[in-house]
């Protein structure tokens, strides 16, 4: 059984997501993000995701030839590349304001995943009893990021987006949706009490529509699609134009001109120029997709099991490669992985690691790590152990310490998990036995020091205080009755928060700080909000900040000033 075993972990490499690669964005005709900078997003013309441009740069550090055969020219006012979350807020925010806006985007429909919008300060928050001064969030994002970030940019979102929210609410009300708390298992209900270290605070919400109360939509789509529909019909009502299967290709002009406008490939095959009289924003997304810029700006993502928000051939980096060869600087902090602890295929088997604190050990049989479920402790100590593998491991009395650690949940998540962890063990999505040391030798692991990680595990059950890794006593479990069980600790890549190096008005700039006129760009393509990681103190941020700088900077280009003056 033990070389069974060891034949299903190597097998893990058949769970990774292979990075899509598709065709990227070319861009106008000065060159720019020097790998020195601080990082940087590729994406190449000739579809190879993974490879680096000839004479040894990356594929974002060599400009492409301009285009030229340019078979129409349409006239704007703004236009938006990318037509996720954020450019549907944008569109519906500067379309609103009068503006004439034009929306292009490579796929054939709008793309809006996710479950839980984060934001600070709204009338729904003060309703439901969250007051929190903006300056926490702020602080704790920035600090997270030891400081590498733009704390004036987090702050933007963290004092502005409870009015933004409240435009939002009275928005989507008029569809008949309204705003939820978070639905999803990141947004810890019960874990504001708990010490700084480890809260998460409740500032996320949710989109429901009708009699629809969960996190998955009836066509398949995730919660967050509703408020997508919403800023989609709301920006059409108000004039905005959508261009689909049509794809930024290039940006005309430079860093020393400024941006005028791009040039797309549209779907016939030939190119389109959309001139912007007020300004270019850049919203295609993250780099998830890019194999090249994660090998070079967010490796460990290649220990993760999957990449499953990346469509296939988008998140590509193509307004960060647009934007380097117009001269652009890349983001002077970090890539931020998000990193979340399942896989598509074991996300309804919740017992592991996506909601419990089980005691974690890797292939040594060591614990390694604080086990609490919050991202990316988990999921970065999994990511870095040998091998990058790691089990969970728990007894039968596991219901008591579910209902311990999710007083609020248990009985929900415990209605058929005893049938379910027996066909799992039947399947090897979980193994089972009855000693300790037949348990060890069913997963690989050295099965006397396992037996003492157990042991001391267990003592420090009985103390109340985790002496090693500092885990909560409420998250702590003994193992001590059998049957003994082990699971795999998954890890997915949702997104990589990285993006272009812009000022405190989201205004794209270089690598001496200048902004690059008529240039912005928001959502996972502005740079500077996150680094290193993407924590869940205040969930949903990624998507809060989509919706509040769509928003804001929508608005701003619309009314001729920029947001920093419309405060």
């Amino acid at each position: 059984m033990q070389e069974d075993m060891k034949k299903g972990i190597d097998r893990r490499s058949f769970l990774k997501g292979a990075l899509a690669t598709g065709a990227v964005a070319t861009t106008a005709m000065m060159t720019g993000c020097s790998p020195s900078g601080s990082g940087g997003q590729s994406s190449t013309g000739d579809g190879a995701g993974g490879s680096a441009a000839s004479g040894g740069k990356h594929t974002w550090e060599v400009a492409p030839k301009p285009i030229t055969d340019i078979a129409e020219t349409k006239d704007y006012d703004i236009v938006i590349v990318g037509c996720g979350l954020a450019g549907l807020s944008a569109a519906e925010a500067a379309a609103r304001n009068g503006a004439k806006v034009a929306v292009l985007e490579r796929a054939d429909g709008f793309q809006v995943r996710g479950v839980d919008v984060g934001h600070i300060g709204s009338q729904y928050h003060l309703r439901t009893g969250f007051d929190v001064d903006p300056r926490l969030p702020a602080m704790m994002l920035h600090q997270w990021a030891n400081q590498t970030t733009n704390y004036n940019l987090i702050y933007t979102w963290a004092s502005r987006s409870g009015k933004v929210f409240d435009y939002i609410e009275g928005m989507v009300d008029k569809y008949g949706v309204w705003m939820v708390p978070a639905l999803s298992a990141t947004a810890k209900s019960t874990w504001y009490d708990l010490p700084m270290k480890w809260r998460v605070h409740p500032d996320a919400v949710s989109f429901v529509k009708g009699d629809e109360d969960g996190m998955a939509r009836p066509d398949g789509n995730l919660s967050t699609y509703t408020l997508g529909e919403c800023l989609y019909d709301s920006s059409l009502q108000n004039g905005a134009e959508y261009f689909f299967m049509t794809k930024g290709e290039q940006l005309v002009g430079n860093a020393a001109s400024g941006i005028s406008g791009v040039i797309a490939l549209a779907e016939d095959g030939g190119y389109v120029q959309f001139n912007a009289s007020k300004g270019v924003i850049l919203c295609t997304g993250d780099i998830a997709g890019n194999q090249e810029m994660i090998d070079a700006f967010a490796p460990i993502c290649n220990r993760s099991d999957s990449f499953i928000y990346t469509p296939p051939g988008g998140n590509t980096g193509d307004a960060i490669t647009m934007g380097c060869w117009a001269g652009a600087a890349i983001s002077k902090s970090p890539a931020a992985p998000m990193v979340h602890q399942f896989t598509l295929d074991t996300i309804t088997f919740n017992l592991s690691s996506f909601i419990m604190s089980w005691l974690a050990v890797n292939q040594n049989g060591q614990r390694y790590g604080a086990e609490i479920p919050f991202e990316p402790y988990l999921t970065n100590a999994r990511m870095n152990t040998p091998g990058s593998i790691a089990w969970s491991i728990c007894d039968s009395d596991y219901p008591t310490y579910m209902k311990t650690q999710w007083p609020d949940k248990h009985e929900v998540w415990l209605d058929g998990l005893q049938e379910e962890m027996d066909r799992q063990a039947g399947v090897g999505g979980l193994f089972k036995a009855d000693t300790l040391e037949e348990l060890a030798d069913m997963i690989g692991v050295p099965a006397d020091t396992f037996v003492a990680t157990v042991e001391r595990y267990g003592s420090m059950f009985d103390k109340g205080e985790d002496t090693d890794f500092d885990v909560p006593a409420r998250f702590l479990s003994k193992i001590q009755t059998p049957p003994f069980y082990a699971m795999p600790l998954y890890c997915s890549t949702l997104a990589v928060c990285f993006g272009l190096h812009v000022n405190d008005d989201s205004q794209v700039c270089t690598e001496d700080d200048e902004p690059i006129g008529g240039l912005f760009a928001i959502g996972n393509a502005q740079g500077d909000f996150f680094g290193n990681d993407y924590p869940v103190h205040f969930p949903g941020i990624s998507q809060g900040r989509c919706v509040t700088f769509g928003q804001l900077v929508g608005e701003a280009l619309a009314k001729d000033t920029v947001i920093t003056k419309t405060a």
